[in-house]
């Protein structure tokens, strides 16, 4: 055997040497430090995320407990125990996110049954930054907007408001053979037949009697099968008799 095939014999197993023998005398003397780095990589690597999941977990577990405090008293009627835990949550800095823009969102709605219009607008617009996309979220900040502009009475604005979250939200278009056939979009949340209605009655603030009707009479068309479509209709049957 000469010198070379005798060099290929020691580096790699043959008929007369044994994968363990090739283990043993020729890979781990040449590579085994640095398999070892790979492995120490390895668990290095695996520990780290190990730990990172763990404490993502216990940041969700412990936002999710600063929001159930709040959920709890407003559960059991204490509103405004509910709006402590929930501005204390807020305040603090333990939330982030989507449970942030739930606390916000909730803490708002309390400002507003208040009447404190003020904090209920800078807890909306809170959530609505921090919804992650999660519509249902961000469009009841959106829709909690419209309702401060109009408790303001600041129509035009509460009517920007209104048409922008109609138009973002409102996908259903009252073709009956459609919606029968269920080939009719669907709205994007299920709040707009109420937007419809505070838009009527937005307009009907200002006196502008024409859209008014339009908007009622569109109210009835789309959304025929919402509790806001009687409204709509007895306040058409009003101002036909005008």
């Amino acid at each position: 055997m000469n010198e070379k095939n005798s060099q290929n014999s020691k580096t790699a197993p043959n008929s007369a040497e044994s994968l363990l023998e090739y283990l043993k005398d020729s890979f781990w003397p040449r590579h085994g430090t640095k398999v070892l780095i790979i492995l120490l990589l390895a668990m290095v690597g695996a520990s780290f995320i190990v730990q990172k999941l763990k404490s993502f977990a216990g940041e969700e577990i412990a936002m999710a407990e600063e929001l159930g405090k709040g959920f709890d008293y407003i559960y059991t009627g204490k509103g405004d125990s509910a709006l402590i835990a929930l501005e204390n949550a807020i305040q603090n800095g333990n939330l982030k996110g989507l449970p942030l823009a739930k606390a916000a969102l909730l803490a708002g709605n309390l400002h507003l049954q208040n009447s404190n219009l003020g904090s209920a607008e800078a807890l909306y617009r809170q959530t609505v930054s921090n919804a992650s996309g999660v519509e249902i979220i961000s469009s009841a900040a959106e829709h909690g907007l419209a309702v401060v502009a109009m408790e303001r009475q600041n129509y035009p604005e509460a009517i920007s408001l209104l048409n922008a979250f109609i138009n973002k939200y409102g996908k259903r278009t009252g073709d009956l053979a459609k919606r029968y056939a269920k080939t009719e979009p669907a709205d994007r949340v299920p709040t707009v037949p109420d937007a419809l209605w505070k838009l009527t009655l937005c307009y009907l603030e200002i006196g502008d009697s024409e859209k008014t009707m339009q908007t009622a009479e569109k109210l009835l068309k789309i959304y025929g099968d919402s509790p806001k479509a009687a409204d709509a209709s007895k306040l058409l049957a009003k101002l036909v008799e005008k």
